[in-house]
């Protein structure tokens, strides 16, 4: 019994143990130039973004990450994209939209749902971290699977290569830090909270509480 359970909580993470998709040498660039991207993008944000952006970043990038054998990535989750630095300003907070994490046998499969921005993607185990390929694109464009997009990092505006950094600091709370976005910033970072069972909505959320969480997001959130 007890080894039964054991195999049961492995299960969701071996993913991460099969082999590594190849990561394109001009995304691989990217990762490599990660720590002066950030850092760079950072000090924008928190120079010039707005204080309730400025407070919404530091609680993403809270807490250390689990090892990516602790982690539970699949389920539905809320995800917002925060862009840094670059042609979008010092800082902007996208309000929420749907993501669905899945394990296919051979990686975490990820997909931004809604939104006009939309993401499809795979997360694997490289090099000892947990590492998103995938394409960007727009809604109502097919997207390209990422091993079919073009060496360079160019993009017409419907397609884009999309490379990061995953990391997980809580059970129900990813964040994926992608450096040098083809499109607009210097730095995106990908928030994700899991979503509640319906049951555990109903449960957990009283009216006046649903009213209260809606007034978070001000009626002029931009939406990506």
């Amino acid at each position: 019994m007890i080894r039964a359970v054991v195999i049961a909580l492995l299960l969701p993470t071996c993913a991460l143990a099969q082999d590594a998709p190849l990561v394109r040498a001009a995304d691989q660039d990217r990762l490599d130039a990660f720590d002066a991207t950030a850092g760079v993008a950072l000090l924008q944000a928190l120079a010039g973004g707005r204080l309730g952006d400025v407070d919404l970043l530091q609680e993403v990038l809270s807490g250390i990450a689990l090892a990516p054998l602790a982690t539970s990535l699949p389920g539905e989750w809320a995800c917002r994209t925060l862009k840094l630095g670059g042609d979008s300003g010092a800082l902007v907070a996208y309000a929420p939209f749907d993501c669905m994490i899945t394990a296919d046998g051979a990686s975490f499969v990820i997909e931004k749902a809604s939104g006009s921005q939309r993401l499809s993607g795979r997360i694997s185990l490289i090099d000892g971290q947990m590492i998103l390929t995938g394409t960007g694109y727009v809604a109502d464009t097919p997207p390209v699977p990422y091993a079919d997009l073009p060496a360079e990092n160019t993009s017409d505006g419907t397609l884009w290569p999309v490379v990061g950094i995953v990391t997980q600091p809580e059970p129900d709370r990813i964040r994926i830090l992608m450096p040098k976005p083809v499109l607009e910033s210097d730095l995106d970072i990908l928030d994700l909270r899991r979503k509640l069972a319906p049951e555990a909505a109903e449960e957990d959320t009283a009216p006046e509480e649903e009213e209260m969480d809606a007034a978070l997001i001000p009626d002029d959130a931009p939406v990506e």
